[in-house]
């Protein structure tokens, strides 16, 4: 087992080096001139040659990507052309709230989409699966940031009931040594506080996860009624054992796997949704640092924000396939075969 999941690091070196191959070349491709973004439009033509070889812009291209290849090898993620600082600080700041806000919303895919998983593949066909597939496929087809402004719209601005910016009241939050705001709270026992970030991290944690609860609970039900056909729950049936032991303890179990693996691949699809949502919610996250690197053409944080999106997706693809390998026996043999 060892073994496997060393050789399956090891496939994701060279991943990782066509990762950054890509968006280096990429970057490189969007209009515009980052010195012009920073000197603004009135800059002269010395201004922005002189920016030019100040930022090693004018260097040819394979010798930009080989610097920051050494700089990346020695732990330097380079310095942010917009702001002046180390990107590695930047992260350092921003990537706990990303992380806090995706458990969250991994945590409600898995509260709801299970279960409407469950509950569609317990009848087929029924009126519970018509609902369930009209949800997941809603869930599915609505663009992200369409989603967001609608929440904002009814549950913020219309109802009052939650807010719709920012990561937490400015007379309640208080930024932790960790960074995960929301979970010390909880951890430290701060209810006033964990009350006001859990009401700012809801409505982005829902929009966020929305996608993954559709696809999970969508896949789940296909999975489930796959397994329910097969020959051990007729055995089990004629055993006398009620429906829902069967659908629990028999089923759900053979049927888990399967969903184990899309649920690590479209844990991506979210980190991409990430970007729009913390935009949109103004979530002070690495998804928006990585829209604003965007929008002033920083290379440097671009390509070291990628870099660490790609990694965490390699790193819950790996976990994925570890619990699945876990679950179903027969995956071990197969790899190590």
């Amino acid at each position: 087992m060892i073994t496997v999941f060393a050789g399956r690091l090891m496939e994701a070196i060279p991943t990782l080096g066509l990762v950054l191959l890509m968006v280096f070349g990429l970057t490189r491709l969007i209009p515009g001139d980052p010195a012009v973004m920073l000197l603004g439009p009135d800059a002269t033509n010395a201004q922005i040659v002189a920016l030019h070889h100040e930022l090693h812009l004018d260097a040819p291209s394979y010798v930009q990507f080989g610097t920051y290849l050494s700089h990346l090898f020695r732990g330097d993620l380079g310095v942010s052309l917009r702001t002046g600082r180390p990107v590695r600080e930047a992260l350092e700041l921003y990537l706990p709230a990303t992380i806090e806000l995706a458990i969250v919303a991994l945590c409600f895919a898995l509260s709801v989409g299970v279960p409407l998983g469950l509950l569609a593949a317990r009848k087929p066909n029924g009126m519970a699966d018509f609902i369930v597939q009209l949800y997941a496929l809603c869930g599915v087809c609505i663009p992200t940031f369409l989603l967001a402004f609608g929440f904002q719209m009814m549950l913020g601005a219309k109802l009052h009931w939650l807010p719709v910016a920012g990561r937490g009241s400015a007379f309640v939050f208080n930024e932790p040594p960790t960074g995960f705001a929301f979970f010390h709270a909880i951890f430290t026992g701060h209810l006033h506080e964990a009350v006001d970030l859990g009401t700012h991290i809801f409505l982005p944690a829902i929009v966020l996860g929305t996608f993954l609860t559709a696809t999970l609970a969508r896949f789940l039900r296909n999975t489930m009624i796959e397994a329910l056909s097969a020959d051990y729950i007729m055995t089990a049936k004629a055993k006398g054992l009620r429906p829902t032991q069967i659908l629990l303890f028999h089923a759900f179990p053979n049927a888990i796997g399967p969903a184990i693996m899309v649920l690590g691949v479209q844990f991506g699809d979210m980190l991409g949704g990430a970007i729009l949502t913390e935009t949109v919610f103004s979530w002070p996250g690495i998804g928006r640092y990585m829209f604003e690197a965007i929008q002033t053409r920083d290379y440097v944080a671009i390509q070291s924000t990628t870099l660490v999106f790609a990694i965490i997706f390699m790193s819950v693809s790996l976990c994925a396939d570890f619990l699945n390998s876990l679950i179903d026996p027969r995956l071990r043999i197969r790899r190590s075969s």
